[in-house]
């Protein structure tokens, strides 16, 4: 395991403590009083963070310390309303350094009112990469004595030495005495506040402990409800009104400032001044409150516009925060207000904050009040009521904050990145359905001075982003990484447990319960043993963007191992839910530890409409039987087995072997009597075979190369018109007897350069060598291009990609012809004519072979799989992995496929099966020359 550390700092100095408490700290979304909050951490996270930063137990000096952090505004209570507690129920965050966006605000009103579209957010936010100011300044108490023969065990000569005092506040006299007095302000002021010192002892003595305690509880909801609506009035009489003051001082538009800062404050006002008012009355008809639901169901019902200002209070604060930084009259006017003895020393975030706050109070008094309630009182049934609709506005605020914050937040990105088209993919930060689902700071290197980079997860990629110094612009540091194509790994940890996404089989299984590939993606809190040298500078982990558009691995540091492994976990599950929604094919394992780097599956044939297998490898031929397993049974030992098809009509099984191309009796092979199993060679130096099982007719094809040119020989299968009982000993007979009674030679055919793959269509063999893909007619042995010389539109797109490979072609529905080469695809008619002219599909990596299962085409790449729709052009799935190779290429049926598991050394042999041949399939990354008109 990995033991986190903090950095080694001299704790006196508060701005080194303001360091590396901001980058140890880990931020997160948490919930006080039903209301969420993100980015923030908590009192006694805090403290924890605080105690190890000046390597003490003492939890009040960490606290006395982070009070002195906190003095200075470097974080804050999210309510403003007190200093730093150690509990775990107090929530913090950092005071956003604020720069402004010119026009961003003013006076476009339109901007803000689409901030309330529909879009969901799970946002994470992480630290600004900009130049904060930190706190500064000297704690005496953990000051080092300038005495060398001074100790914390033998302290030296002088009274003013600081481990003195150290030793002194440990015996609590100084700090004790201040902590009771404090407690003691507190208890006086809740001691005015008590509905017990409202009435008489007389009264008192007719009431039950319970009915006290109740009285007390609906005494604090009236009087609490009192304070809110004094506190909006409060922003009325000294805010808003004076900003809207034809006489004020303050230079703008002051009317959009308004109503941009406190939106629909005063909507609440005018619910809560009814329903305060309401309280007051039926308190001051009597001493003893009788009941409280009916009224707090009256009024409950008109609580919208809480939600609606809940949702706009992130662009409220964000707006405050720009024109105080830029409009000095309205900087003047602000210190002056907060100054004001109305203002009870809080700044206006507090007051702006109280809104939403008092919603999430008043089922936590509500509650209370019913705990205290007799079983046959109204309220008992009223009060419920009241909590639900309550309880239902709190989460819808919760809902529409996280809407309008991930919009914001997105429009900011949008609005400070200035090179986002530096890449093909399309970011399209306004999307309704785009969301941030965390970012934060990075650092570029292990070292102190690194500077830092600010990292976004999005929905569907992941950003990279340098900020501009002194700018509040954004440059992207690496092109965008899709997260169908993100691997990440930790470099500090040992090779057997570095890889995260991908880890060497495919993590996007199939949920059947009969799937045995499970995803071992490796978190920190694994067991396995773990070597790190560098954790004092950060926690590195590697992003590497799968495919071609990569730039290479780009490693970056987090500060702590939490965040981390909490950006780990977060970039996997929404890669997950990423290839979960957009899922065309499960991956169903067959065998996973059979074959291995010694003894490697190179090839696999199917027969028994796909209820057996047969596989070729490094070592031999083997049978897999449905229901069989991972059992693999050798039929067949030899070596190098590059191919391997199956004739079913005519009983007869081809392997190519070591160059080598054989026939053999399927029958006999499969027997289970003993003995050699002798089979007829055919050829000798055959590059590779290809079988055409048509209905009228089937071929073997085989090529051999020559110094300059290649030859295709073409056999047929003689017919098998006996039964299949009298005839398998004859069809081995005729195999060892050394004549041609298998095959008969149906032509052979010559082509300049070198053959790739072979293609059947009817009377056509078409062919991929190193001059394109040409086709050759089986009549006459004429041999042309596949593509027609005269369309200026193949002549061009052949000149841009002059040395790509051709590799297979699929025929469409429509009639049309998909040629896939290893660069890019598209669309020919039987004339060889391009059509779909402005459309094609670039891979995102350089496949190797191709599959087609319609509508999809599926293209094997070394470290992933891609599935595209051949209509579109559209990515649709993504399947990572090691060393992947198809074994069938070119198949249109069944899929299959191999793939290295790294960690326990074995190969993992695969099919893709289809998830739902009906369902939409939505694209995880738009095809970027998509724009076609069908002919």
């Amino acid at each position: 395991m990995i033991k986190e550390r903090l950095p080694s700092i001299y704790p006196a100095l508060l701005s080194k403590v303001a360091e590396a408490f901001k980058e140890s700290i880990v931020l997160s979304t948490k919930t006080k009083d039903s209301i969420k909050y993100k980015d923030v951490f908590d009192g006694k996270e805090a403290v924890d963070k605080l105690c190890g930063l000046i390597k003490s137990s003492d939890r009040n000096l960490a606290l006395l310390l982070g009070r002195a952090l906190d003095a200075q505004k470097f974080f804050h209570d999210v309510n403003y309303e007190h200093r730093l507690r150690d509990s775990s129920q107090e929530l913090y965050q950092f005071k956003e350094n604020v720069r402004p966006i010119s026009g961003l605000f003013y006076p476009q009103q339109q901007v803000l009112s689409d901030l309330r579209s529909d879009s969901a957010s799970e946002l994470n936010v992480g630290q600004e990469s900009s130049e904060e100011s930190l706190p500064t300044g000297v704690f005496t108490l953990l000051t080092d004595c300038y005495s060398p023969t001074c100790t914390r065990d033998k302290l030296c000569y002088s009274v003013r030495c600081p481990r003195r005092q150290e030793q002194a506040k440990k015996n609590a006299s100084k700090s004790h005495s201040r902590e009771a007095s404090q407690s003691y302000m507190i208890a006086q002021q809740q001691e005015d506040r008590l509905w017990i010192n409202t009435v008489p002892q007389s009264l008192l003595d007719t009431l039950t402990k319970d009915e006290k305690k109740r009285q007390e509880n609906i005494f604090e909801l009236i009087y609490t409800e009192k304070d809110f609506v004094d506190d909006l009035r409060y922003m009325k009489e000294y805010w808003i009104d004076p900003l809207l003051d034809e006489n004020s001082e303050v230079t703008g538009d002051r009317e959009s400032l308004v109503k941009t800062i406190f939106w629909n404050v005063m909507e609440v006002y005018q619910v809560n001044s009814k329903l305060s008012q309401a309280l007051l009355e039926r308190q001051s008809s009597n001493k003893i409150v009788d009941k409280i639901g009916d009224i707090m169901l009256s009024h409950v019902a008109n609580f919208e516009p809480f939600v609606t200002y809940g949702a706009h209070q992130i662009i409220g604060k964000y707006a405050f925060e720009t024109e105080k930084s830029t409009n000095p009259s309205f900087a003047e006017f602000v210190n002056m207000t907060e100054r004001l003895p109305q203002s009870r020393k809080l700044e206006l975030n507090g007051y702006l904050t109280k809104p939403t706050t008092r919603l999430g109070r008043y089922n936590l008094l509500l509650r209370e009040i019913l705990k205290h309630t007799p079983k046959d009182h109204p309220d008992q049934e009223t009060i419920p009521r009241v909590m639900t609709i309550i309880t239902k506005f709190l989460s819808d605020v919760n809902k529409e904050t996280g809407k309008t914050e991930n919009r914001f937040n997105l429009q900011l990105l949008d609005e400070r990145l200035i090179n986002k088209h530096i890449s093909s993919l399309d970011l399209d930060l306004q999307a309704d359905n785009r969301q941030i689902i965390m970012k934060g700071t990075w650092k570029k290197g292990s070292g102190p001075e690194s500077s830092d980079v600010l990292v976004y997860l999005l929905d569907h990629c992941l950003l990279i982003i340098k900020p501009k110094q002194n700018e509040e612009k954004y440059k992207l540091y690496r092109k965008p990484i899709p997260l169908a194509l993100l691997s990440i790994s930790f470099p500090d940890q040992t090779k057997r447990a570095s890889t995260i996404i991908p880890l060497g089989r495919p993590s996007n299984v199939s949920s059947s319960p009969t799937d045995t590939i499970q995803n071992n993606s490796t978190t920190i809190s694994s067991t396995t043993s773990v070597t790190n040298h560098n954790n004092k500078n950060g926690y590195p982990i590697s992003f590497v963007h799968l495919g071609k558009q990569s730039s290479g691995p780009m490693t970056l540091y987090a500060p702590t191992l939490t965040g981390r492994k909490q950006w780990a976990d977060k970039i996997e599950g929404q890669r997950r839910a990423l290839v979960e929604k957009h899922k065309v094919f499960n991956v169903q394992p067959i065998n996973e530890s059979f074959f291995s780097a010694f003894n490697k599956v190179n090839c696999i044939a199917v027969f028994e409409n796909g209820k057996s297998l047969v596989l070729g490898g490094d070592q031999g031929v083997y049978l897999k039987k449905e229901g069989s397993g991972d059992e693999l049974i050798r039929i067949l030992a030899m070596d190098k087995v590059s191919q391997i098809d199956i004739i079913e009509q005519s009983n007869l099984i081809l392997v190519l072997a070591d160059k080598i191309l054989y026939a053999y009796s399927l029958d006999t092979l499969l027997s289970t009597e003993t003995g050699i199993k002798r089979g007829r060679k055919i050829s000798s130096h055959v590059s590779f075979f290809k079988l055409q099982n048509g209905v009228e007719k089937t071929l073997v094809c085989f090529v051999r190369y020559s110094a300059m040119s290649c030859t295709i020989h073409a056999l047929e299968p003689y017919e098998n018109t006996e039964s299949k009982k009298k005839h398998k000993h004859k069809n081995f007979g005729r195999l060892i007897r050394g004549n041609n009674e298998a095959f008969k030679v149906y032509k052979d055919l010559y082509m300049p350069g070198e053959a790739s793959s072979i293609q059947f269509f009817r009377n056509i063999i078409c062919v991929g060598s190193e001059r394109g893909f040409l086709m050759v007619n089986l009549s006459s042995a004429e041999v042309q291009s596949v593509l027609d010389p005269n369309d200026d539109s193949n002549n061009a797109l052949l000149a841009q990609h002059e040395y790509m490979k051709p590799i297979s072609m699929f025929r469409h529905k429509d009639g049309n012809i998909l040629l896939c080469y290893n660069e890019l695809a598209f669309y020919i008619d039987k004339k060889g004519k391009r059509v779909r002219k402005d459309w094609c599909i670039s891979w995102e990596g350089s496949p190797t072979a191709f599959s087609f299962r319609f509508p999809y085409v599926v293209a094997f790449n070394a470290n992933f799989i891609e599935v595209r729709h051949i209509d579109t052009g559209d990515l649709l799935q993504v399947i990572p992995g090691n060393n992947i190779r198809c074994l069938r290429p070119d198949s249109t049926d069944r899929i299959h496929g191999v793939m290295d598991d790294r960690l326990a050394g074995s190969e993992v042999i695969f099919e893709l099966k289809l998830v739902d041949p009906h369902r939409r399939k939505i694209s995880m990354v738009k095809n970027r020359n998509k724009t076609f008109n069908k002919q």
